[in-house]
């Protein structure tokens, strides 16, 4: 079997699908994973028959894990909620994620340890999504009792919270609700990544004007929350919004900087894969640990763990280990957008990408940069054929100008994203510095808004769908 966890993760996903649409008994699903893996352990010489057998197990597998996360404990917070009760309930936890700051409103994911509804105190779990009216400042790991009604998000809402695993809103309406008990909790590698995070964004906002510090707040830390609303939607026009987040570039920068600068301190090789990997994933924790950028930050830690076994990587293989990664701590994020698209851009780029160069014969072009052009315009073509179905059927937009913009946006994001670390690097170290990278954000955060703006006036650019 070629590409044996490509093949294993298309059966766990098939098999996740398959529970999604099917309702099947759990007991049976765990009878059928029972049987695949005897039969998996009897024909184990029999090439043919085992991976049969082995792939039917891990499709059953993928279902038992998304029946699994359906089931809510009985200690979920869920089971305490009545419905029809006007009544504001008191619940007590922890912040589970980085507050949202918006006038003078806070919202964050919270997750919940006690509820006490009416007159009785009942020990719970589960996250729940918080609004609360306040201009203090929160932060990840702090233990709150609050004070608020819960309800059941919108229908147009609610297929996303549930995919993350929330299933109530509770709108806190005042700070006198909201108490904070002098204990922080929370995975204290995380605190330290939302820490260094605050910082960074302070230096950045600190050097640059509004629009260009909110870009490349965006493009260097995954926080889209200061991007204008024209930004973001005459980006969508063109099919470059992606440039607005972190992404496998962002890690590949990184992973770049935190080995170069190893290495000019003289550090040895295996040495610096080992301390690039910890470094990673404070990186990916301090962006928000979004789908991209988890995909990204375990297929080069994949790529790394790889030569220090001395092992080649596959790169079919490393994108499905960061999909089951993903798959097996929440089955559910396969039906999530960022998800969709963010693994089958990547996976039309390493699969159409090739053939078509190969098909076209652009080695075989003198002129370097001529060829680098058309590698170039390959690359975004690839990718919108891949991601494009999903942009119509979410998004109701088809934007054929999208290839023509990657083409020219992205190298101006690529030059952005590099002023914004360089920014921040020199703020540290050369204070004096820093300005000059500020300003040069500014001339190409300016440019390129401009250019994408002139790109989404072009006839036909892009259709709306009904």
């Amino acid at each position: 079997m070629k590409q044996p966890l490509a093949w294993l993760t298309l059966a766990f996903s098939l098999g996740i699908i398959a529970a999604s649409r099917i309702e099947i008994p759990l007991p049976l699903i765990y009878s059928l994973s029972t049987v695949f893996l005897i039969f998996s352990c009897v024909t184990f010489k029999k090439r043919i028959l085992f991976d049969i057998f082995l792939s039917c197990l891990i499709f059953s597998l993928g279902a038992v894990l998304l029946k699994n996360s359906q089931e809510l404990p009985k200690c979920h917070i869920h089971n305490f909620v009545y419905y029809r009760n006007e009544q504001p309930y008191i619940v007590k936890g922890y912040i589970n994620s980085q507050p949202v700051s918006k006038n003078n409103r806070n919202s964050f994911i919270f997750k919940t340890q006690a509820i006490r509804a009416g007159n009785l105190n009942y020990a719970c779990c589960g996250n729940i999504l918080v609004y609360l009216r306040s201009k203090k400042e929160l932060c990840y790991g702090e233990e709150l009792i609050l004070r608020g009604n819960l309800y059941k998000p919108q229908h147009t809402y609610r297929d996303y919270l549930y995919n993350q695993g929330i299933r109530f809103i509770m709108n806190v309406k005042s700070e006198a609700d909201a108490v904070r008990v002098n204990n922080n909790q929370g995975f204290i590698v995380k605190r330290l990544a939302l820490w260094l995070k605050r910082k960074l964004e302070g230096i950045i906002f600190r050097y640059a004007s509004l629009l260009s510090a909110a870009i490349m707040d965006a493009m260097v830390l995954g926080e889209k929350r200061n991007i204008p609303w024209f930004v973001n939607n005459a980006m969508m026009k063109t099919g470059t919004v992606h440039i607005l987040v972190v992404s496998g570039f962002n890690v590949g920068i990184v992973s770049f900087i935190i080995i170069l600068f190893l290495k000019l301190i003289r550090v040895p090789r295996r040495i610096r894969f080992v301390i690039a990997i910890p470094c990673l994933v404070i990186y990916c924790l301090m962006t928000g640990a979004s789908t991209p950028v988890v995909r990204a930050t375990v297929m080069a830690i994949v790529f790394m763990l790889g030569f220090l076994l001395k092992r080649e990587p596959d790169i079919y293989n490393s994108l499905s280990v960061a999909c089951l990664f993903i798959l097996i701590f929440n089955p559910r994020q396969l039906f999530d957008i960022g998800f969709q698209l963010s693994f089958t851009s990547v996976f039309a780029i390493v699969s159409i990408y090739p053939r078509l160069k190969s098909y076209l014969g652009i080695e075989s072009l003198k002129i370097k940069y001529l060829r680098l052009l058309i590698d170039g315009c390959l690359v975004s073509f690839s990718a919108w054929l891949g991601t494009m179905g999903f942009i119509a059927y979410y998004f109701k937009i088809f934007s054929p100008i999208t290839v023509l913009a990657n083409l020219l946006i992205v190298p101006l994001a690529t030059l952005i994203t590099l002023c914004g670390f360089s920014l921040v690097f020199m703020s540290l170290i050369f204070p004096a510095l820093a300005s000059s990278f500020a300003s040069a954000s500014e001339l190409l955060v300016a440019l390129l808004i401009k250019i994408n703006a002139f790109l989404a006036r072009f006839p036909a650019a892009y259709f709306s769908l009904p």
